[in-house]
C-alpha cells in the first residue's frame, strides 16, 4: 500500500502535499489568476468547467466534469490524481458509480477523498480528489 493510500484510509488527508516546487508554481498560478479573474471559482467556470445549462433529471447525480489535477500532490511514481468537479457535492455511491463507470476496478485501483473545509483552496465547486493506479497482481 502506498503513502497516499495510508493517509486516506487513516483520515490524514491533511498530511497530503505538493512537493516545494509544485506548490511554488501553484501560488504563482493562484496569484496570476488573481490578477485576471473575480477568484480561482471565477476562473474554473469561465475557462475550464463548462457544466451543461439543463439541471441534471435526478438531483442525487448532478453534472460532473473529470479533469486530471494541474496542480497534483506529490505521490509515489504511477499514480494518477485526477479532480471529479460538480455543482453540488456529491455522495459516496455515486462517486463509485463514476469512477466504476470511468476507471474500471478490475484495471485500477482508486481512493479518493474531499478535503475538509479548512484545507480547500476551491471551496465554492464541490470537488473530489481521486488517485488511482494500475492494480497491483
Amino acid at each position: 500500500m502506498t503513502l497516499i493510500y495510508i493517509y486516506i484510509a487513516s483520515n490524514k488527508v491533511h498530511q497530503i502535499r505538493r512537493n516545494r516546487e509544485g506548490q511554488r508554481v501553484y501560488r504563482e498560478w493562484i496569484d496570476n489568476t488573481l490578477s485576471k479573474y473575480k477568484g480561482v471559482e471565477d476562473f474554473l467556470l469561465t475557462e475550464k468547467l463548462h457544466f451543461p445549462k439543463e439541471a441534471p433529471q435526478d438531483t442525487n447525480r448532478p453534472h460532473y466534469i473529470l479533469l486530471p489535477n494541474d496542480f497534483p500532490y506529490s505521490t509515489e511514481p504511477g499514480i494518477r490524481h485526477i479532480l471529479i468537479w460538480s455543482q453540488s457535492p456529491l455522495n459516496e455511491s455515486y462517486v463509485k458509480e463514476i469512477l466504476e463507470q470511468h476507471y474500471d476496478s478490475q484495471q485500477l485501483e482508486w481512493v479518493y477523498f474531499v478535503n475538509p473545509p479548512e484545507l480547500q483552496s476551491v471551496r465554492k465547486l464541490p470537488h473530489v480528489h481521486v488517485f488511482m493506479r494500475p492494480r497491483q497482481q
